[in-house]
């Protein structure tokens, strides 16, 4: 008889979870209900104000200084470079026209070297 017992106490435990969970099931599909008719014959409140600020807090200590870190190594001697090629020799230059002296009139210079003046160049036969 204790087999049959046990079997009705099983039984009976079974139909207990089965209807608490059931029930945990079912739960918010009625609260969901009941939340919305609630809400159909009130009017949305004021909003509040808004709180004080908070004082500001105690800053906080300095962190310690990190380690310093390895040294690098030095690098490798570059390549030297390579010599470069002579360059050719550059042409010579061509007989300068003779200065004027500073002061006196360009064209009076100008016929005491020899030349002509065309108004802005002293041109000398050589």
């Amino acid at each position: 008889m204790t087999d049959e017992t046990n079997d009705l106490s099983r039984r009976k435990m079974l139909a207990r979870i089965g209807g608490l969970a059931a029930a945990a099931y079912a739960a918010p599909a009625f609260t969901t209900l009941s939340m919305a008719h609630a809400s159909e014959g009130s009017a949305p409140s004021e909003p509040s104000e808004p709180s004080e600020p908070s004082a500001p807090s105690e800053p906080s200590e300095p962190s310690a200084p990190s380690e310093p870190s390895e040294a690098s190594t030095p690098s490798a001697p570059s390549e030297a470079s390579k010599v470069s090629a002579a360059s050719a020799p550059s042409e010579a230059s061509k007989a300068s026209s003779p200065t004027m002296a500073s002061g006196a009139s360009k064209a009076e210079d100008c016929a005491a070297l020899g030349g002509d003046w065309d108004g802005s160049t002293c041109v000398r036969d050589l």
